[in-house]
């Protein structure tokens, strides 16, 4: 068996505590955020030490974490971060491209995110987890049913206050729309949090490593984000059919294509903000615009134009307007 040496078990050990000091907030309000990037160390000790290592420092720090806060909090950290964090530190360790990164740590985060929500619906309502695997919906439904049942509560508080009851019940039954509609949306929210929260860990990985000198592959730039056209008629081609579905009203699939679409529309708006920024940058080069100016028209143009971004988005797949493939003339690169 391979020993594991003095250096990396440092490391770890380091790693594993700072792991764990973060995870000591997941349940502080709006602090607890930090916990996203709980499998930062993680990947950090499986780039630098190996899968094995970033293992055990992930089971070190998710047992430190249920001493020091609660052991669900533990397990919960290290169900949905640990096996992400080392996969992404090994496969940045073998020089995997980034995109197949991104796109495998994204979708091991889904499942995990899954378990963690299974986990949570224990600690919350007391349902077994085996239970919750075995008929989600029900167990879904009677979270949210919990959420409804105990805002209704909190409701009356505010009728004793002088507060309109038929104001109350309009807002319940509109919370009570928007639970149903999340609820039908949870497999896209649990994929779309996977993959964003892969991104956003990936490039803090990338930062930390590149300081102390380690060389790590990026993604292309994100105003060169694109659809290889080997793809772009598969993409376009699902948008019809969905388009076509929805049309049509099959309701036996309803779940399904409505959790796909979203994704899709995500997708574009993605691809959208990716062509108005190329366009941005091409624009202030071209007259010298200053940064701060620059800055602005960031923040401020995709809001405005939030709505569209989506259609930019397919319009770009379509005509390909930026001309980033090397074979045409007049393209970007």
């Amino acid at each position: 068996m391979k020993t594991i040496n003095a250096r990396a078990m440092m490391e770890g050990a380091i790693l594993a505590a700072l792991t764990a000091i973060m995870g000591i907030f997941y349940n502080v309000p709006v602090v607890g955020v930090i916990t996203m990037f709980w499998s930062v160390p993680i990947v950090i000790v499986g780039y630098r030490n190996g899968f094995r290592v970033s293992l055990i420092a992930a089971f070190i720090a998710a047992v430190l974490v249920s001493l020091i806060v609660t052991p669900i909090v533990g397990i919960i950290l290290f169900v949905t971060y640990a096996i992400p964090g080392a996969v992404m530190g090994y496969m940045m360790r073998k020089k995997f491209s980034p995109g197949i990164t991104l796109i495998v740590c994204g979708a091991i985060l889904t499942v995990t995110a899954a378990l963690q929500l299974a986990l949570s619906l224990e600690l919350i309502l007391g349902i077994n987890v085996i239970e919750v695997i075995r008929d989600i919906d029900t167990a879904v439904s009677s979270y949210f049913s919990e959420i409804y049942n105990r805002t209704s509560d909190a409701a009356q508080i505010y009728v004793r206050l002088g507060i309109s009851e038929a104001d109350i019940k309009e807002s319940l039954k509109k919370m009570d729309e928007m639970l149903q509609q999340f609820k039908l949306l949870l497999p896209a929210s649990l994929i779309a949090g996977g993959i964003i929260t892969s991104y956003f860990n990936f490039k803090m990985v990338k930062l930390i490593l590149n300081r102390i000198g380690c060389k790590i592959e990026d993604i292309n730039r994100f105003s060169m984000w694109s659809v290889d056209k080997k793809y772009k008629y598969v993409v376009l081609g699902i948008t019809f059919v969905l388009l076509l579905i929805t049309a049509k009203q099959v309701q036996f699939l309803y779940g399904f294509y409505t959790n796909l679409w979203m994704l899709l529309m995500m997708f574009y708006m993605v691809l959208g903000l990716s062509v108005m920024v190329y366009f941005i940058e091409k624009i202030s080069e071209k007259y010298e615009i200053q940064k701060p100016v620059k800055t602005l028209i960031f923040i401020v143009l995709p809001i405005l134009m939030l709505a569209i971004l989506p259609y930019i988005g397919m319009f770009d797949i379509a005509a390909n307007v930026r001309r980033l493939d090397r074979n045409i003339p007049g393209g970007a690169r």
